[in-house]
């Protein structure tokens, strides 16, 4: 799809022409002017600051800016603050946040403001998800430019950001570093955002973050990660699985969230099994099969299938779904469920 690639100036004018669509990513392209107004949608709070951001700087520096938020907006507020022929009106960017939380009476007070806009003012409208070809929201989303706040959904989607930090701050990395960098990082661009400022610090007056540069500021800072977690389950390293839980369930990982690490790591293994046992090729199941995982790691998981057989991983499902059922409803400890969990799934024939 054409919006996941990085568009140069000519593909960026198509983009925003025909599709009225953008990811935050990109939006150093756009040169936003006043009487414009933005959609942006999606759940990431990082990449919706971005976009508000490059707006608020790239208008007029005599716009006053005003903030409203949709679960408080009510129809009489809203009409005022947008009323295109007030002749105390002064240029504004009103910032409209969660407008997705608006009740019908008020998205309908928003709505018909887009029939006849002000060129003096610009709205920027925040919302997690809409659906843009129902009733108001067609009317709204067809009026503005979409700025699309998606969080990355595979560790691989951080690369285009990474790039574009790296040369903002003037630094490069080696294809190693990146490679530690981007899997060991939260699946998160605000966190990835703190790393990367963190290793920036580090490296001082050094151009290059190397990937010691890398393992020094994430690796022993932080403790466990997804990646290495899902190396030792793939290698049935009982003694390194256990310590990663630990340390896991130590900091600010939660429970729930290290059982979904490892569902979400046995979903993977059975799809290639499933993958290998229909004859398909390796290549193709790399290449075709597992665009969730960033392209370094396809063939460690590859490795990782060869340890189990389908007979194993029903089993290994029973297992999780007994676990993810005594933490929701045992008193037993969260640590002792996942232990016994951990045990019972290396323990498997």
């Amino acid at each position: 799809m054409v919006l996941g690639c990085s568009p140069n100036k000519y593909h960026f004018s198509i983009i925003v022409n025909m599709l009225n669509k953008l990811p935050a990513l990109e939006i150093d392209s756009l040169k936003p002017k006043l009487g414009q107004n933005f959609l942006l949608v999606g759940g990431d709070a990082y990449l919706t600051d971005l976009a508000i951001d490059h707006i608020r700087k790239n208008l007029e520096t005599n716009v006053d800016l005003v903030i409203i938020y949709g679960d408080e907006a009510k129809v009489p507020e809203i009409k005022d603050l947008l009323d295109s022929y007030s002749i105390f009106s002064n240029a504004k960017l009103v910032l409209f946040r969660n407008v997705d939380q608006l009740k019908k009476k008020e998205l309908d007070a928003l709505t018909d403001y887009f029939s006849e806009p002000s060129e003096q003012q610009t709205l920027i409208l925040t919302a997690e998800k809409i659906d843009d070809k129902k009733g108001s929201w067609k009317i709204i989303s067809k009026a503005c430019i979409h700025i699309l706040c998606n969080p990355p959904s595979y560790s691989g989607a951080l690369s285009p950001w990474l790039d574009k930090s790296l040369a903002k701050l003037d630094l490069t990395m080696s294809f190693k570093a990146k490679q530690a960098f981007i899997s060991r990082v939260e699946l998160d661009y605000a966190n990835a955002n703190n790393e990367l400022q963190k290793l920036a610090l580090l490296v001082g007056d050094k151009k290059e973050i190397t990937e010691n540069d890398v393992l020094r500021s994430i690796g022993f800072s932080r403790v466990g990660t997804q990646i290495d977690f899902y190396r030792a389950l793939g290698n049935r390293q009982l003694k390194e699985t256990m310590q990663l839980l630990e340390r896991m369930l130590n900091s600010e990982f939660k429970v729930l969230q290290v059982l979904f690490y490892i569902i979400k790591f046995y979903d993977t293994i059975y799809h290639i099994l499933l993958l290998k046992k229909a004859h398909i090729s390796a290549t193709e199941i790399m290449n075709i099969h597992l665009t969730n995982l960033y392209p370094s790691q396809r063939k460690e998981f590859m490795d990782f299938s060869n340890n189990y057989s389908l007979l194993q991983l029903e089993t290994i499902f029973n297992i999780l779904l007994d676990t993810d059922t005594k933490i929701k409803s045992s008193s037993a400890s969260d640590a002792v469920l996942l232990t016994n969990c951990i045990f019972k799934i290396m323990e498997t024939l």
